[in-house]
């Protein structure tokens, strides 16, 4: 039989509430950056109908707790009956009950009433101090009190506590406005002062007459970019029915009616971060959507210049609503909810003029491509070409141009190496004519053709790898002399890393340990202590990130009476010390560090320091491995050697090819 407690309660209507947990998924979870933090409170004083907004934030360093950000603006302020009400309200639907309008008759930022909680995305302390009609209200929110609130339980407010009047920045009392302190900040890695300003350019587009931003005392301008194409213009439209402002934006309507402003372009280099990449959506003057590619997907062709692509549509018609369900834009209000049918027209619409501004960028490269061949150099190589071969060599350049990502000098060494090649190669002659043989729309059999010219560099490579042999061929000869350290060995991996392993790029020769947090004295020997012999990274292809990081101590072979040269215990210990610094170092700088490992190249060791080297070797904390020269030089030479086979069998296989066509 259950009790009178339970009995009791299971006649009580059931209720739904809600826990001081409910904060962190509305406001760390949903704004999990410091430009979304500062967005929203930006926003705030949009609605505040702020003329100047203030920020302060620490940029280009680590956000220690000591540090703050601070907004502040010289809006209308709240009255603590105002603050109560309306800012200390969350899921307060203020457009509803304000009609859309601010007091100032701005249209509204704010909907859903959860902006306040951006905050704790970025701190867990918010102070507001706020003027209204000569009176200071302020309070402070804490995230760590409010969340472990229980159910149903209003949080008490500490309200006293020591404020500053309001001043701007030079110094003038506000008779009115907002001040939002946050501190003991969430975040600990520094965030880049430029990557800051641009993605808060990229959030709003408000008209400057109306509110100023400023960041750390620089005012926030409208988002620019240094474009090498804007569309649309006077000479590239996607049809007659759009329109060119005078600010240089296209005007569409959509095929339900509604219309956009809009403008897209292609830089000149790629953009290496993925937020500046894509087009933005705005509407009353903010951003609704993070850059995106309309969800534009494709094979190759589809995705090649998309990594140049910039943009941005005005859609005021998306924020117009009042009503929850009128709401196209998810809850942490950067991103609209692109499943809603009701925004079918719009994404139709802007993967087709995606498609569009790709294909304009590859016709106007063309253009530039064929501007390439009029340089004197190529003009003088094409000379003893007839009229048709002339054309021939535009019209392939055109068409590379469209297709290929080259800069302006690539593009010209490109047409040199091919103008040369089609003058002393009768395969690629060949090959060039095949393709200019090839219908416009040639695209699914360019790249299987342009693959054949693997020719070219093979037989540029033969040199390439010639020289190489020579080089190995050097470094092993220096070797069995007995070079020493410094200079002479130094010297050859300095200029030629790939020496050691054909995979590593130099990074840095002779690093001081000292300055990567570690410890070292000079020792009794040639070299200068405390300092790396190299530091090597392994990385993929630019703009990737190195993935691992080498410290390498060589030792020479022999010494000068022909004797071998045997490294000490000191030496080997040396090693360990490295790179454990550069470990310890970048541990405490990176988020992510690379793989550290250690190598030391010699060829005889101490008894003592044979031991320890074995020791070394075994450990899994710290990578360290020993190879003599020998080892080394055998494993590039064969390497080379195998590289120069390949090489030549390519080279080779189109005069093999000739032989068989012509019997």
């Amino acid at each position: 039989m259950q009790d009178s407690g339970t009995e009791t309660a299971d006649r009580e209507p059931l209720k739904l509430k809600f826990v001081g947990a409910l904060i962190e998924q509305l406001g760390a979870q949903l704004y999990p950056s410091a430009t979304a933090t500062v967005a929203e409170l930006i926003s705030n004083a949009w609605d505040a109908d702020a003329q100047n907004v203030w920020v302060t934030v620490p940029l280009g360093e680590s956000w220690k707790p000591d540090k703050e950000i601070v907004v502040l603006d010289d809006g209308h302020g709240m009255t603590r009956g105002q603050a109560q009400e309306r800012y200390l309200v969350v899921g307060r639907k203020r457009r509803q009950e304000d009609h859309g309008k601010t007091e100032g008759g701005r249209p509204v930022h704010g909907r859903k009433g959860i902006g306040k909680l951006a905050a704790f995305g970025s701190a867990t302390i918010l102070d507001c101090y706020t003027v209204r009609d000569g009176k200071a209200t302020s309070f402070r929110l804490d995230y760590d009190k409010i969340r472990q609130e229980a159910p149903g339980t209003d949080c008490l407010l500490e309200e006293e506590f020591e404020q500053e009047p309001l001043r701007a920045p030079n110094g003038r009392s506000l008779a009115k406005g907002t001040r939002i302190s946050l501190s003991r900040l969430r975040l600990k890695r520094a965030v880049p002062k430029d990557q800051f300003v641009t993605s808060m350019s990229r959030r709003f587009s408000v008209d400057q007459t109306e509110m100023k931003v400023f960041i750390n005392g620089e005012q926030l301008d409208r988002f620019h970019m240094d474009l090498e194409f804007r569309f649309p213009d006077k000479d590239h439209k996607p049809n007659d029915s759009v329109t060119i402002e005078n600010n240089g934006w296209g005007v569409e309507t959509l095929e339900d009616g509604k219309k956009v402003h809009w403008w897209i372009g292609f830089t000149k280099e790629p953009l290496k971060a993925e937020y500046l990449r894509g087009i933005s959506i705005l509407a009353r003057g903010k951003m609704l959507q993070r850059p995106f590619m309309f969800q534009r997907a494709g094979g190759t062709s589809g995705q090649l210049g998309q990594e140049y692509i910039v943009g941005e549509v005005v859609a005021d018609w998306l924020d117009l609503g009042t009503k929850v369900e009128d709401d196209l834009i998810q809850t942490n209000r950067d991103q609209l909810q692109l499943e809603d049918e009701r925004l079918n027209a719009l994404m139709r619409w802007g993967n087709n003029r995606l498609k569009w501004a790709l294909r304009e960028r590859g016709i106007c490269r063309g253009k530039k491509a064929e501007e390439t061949l009029s340089s004197p150099e190529i003009q003088d190589l094409l000379t003893q070409f007839t009229r048709s071969e002339r054309q021939m060599f535009v019209g392939f350049a055109k068409k590379a141009a469209k297709i290929g990502e080259h800069d302006d000098s690539q593009m010209h060494e490109f047409i040199k190496e091919l103008v040369n090649a089609y003058l002393k190669d009768k395969a690629v002659r060949e090959l060039i004519e095949s393709i200019k043989l090839e219908p416009e729309d040639f695209q699914t059999k360019f790249w299987p053709l342009v693959r054949e010219f693997s020719l070219i560099d093979a037989r540029r490579n033969l040199s390439i790898i010639e020289a190489r042999l020579v080089a190995i061929e050097s470094l092993d000869s220096a070797i069995k002399a007995g070079a020493t350290e410094i200079p002479v060995i130094h010297k050859i991996v300095k200029k030629c890393p790939w020496l050691l392993d054909p995979r590593w790029s130099l990074m840095g020769e002779e690093v001081n340990v000292n300055t990567l947090g570690g410890k070292s004295n000079p020792e009794d020997d040639k070299e200068t202590g405390g300092r790396l012999d190299f530091l090597f990274a392994l990385q993929p292809s630019a703009p990737a990130k190195a993935d691992e990081l080498l410290v390498v101590e060589i030792k020479r072979g022999r010494k000068s009476n022909g004797s071998a040269h045997r490294v000490t215990l000191k030496e080997v210990q040396k090693l360990h010390v490295y790179v454990l610094s550069v470990k310890n170092y970048l541990a405490s700088v990176k988020t992510n560090p690379p793989r550290i490992s250690g190598l030391m190249i010699a060829n005889e060791y101490t008894d003592d320091a044979k031991m320890i080297k074995t020791s070394f070797e075994k450990q899994t904390d710290v990578n360290l491995e020993f190879r003599t020269w020998s080892d080394v030089v055998d494993h590039t030479r064969r390497l080379h050697t195998g590289w120069l086979e390949v090489t030549r069998k390519a080279a080779k296989r189109y005069s093999e090819q000739e032989g068989t066509s012509s019997s």
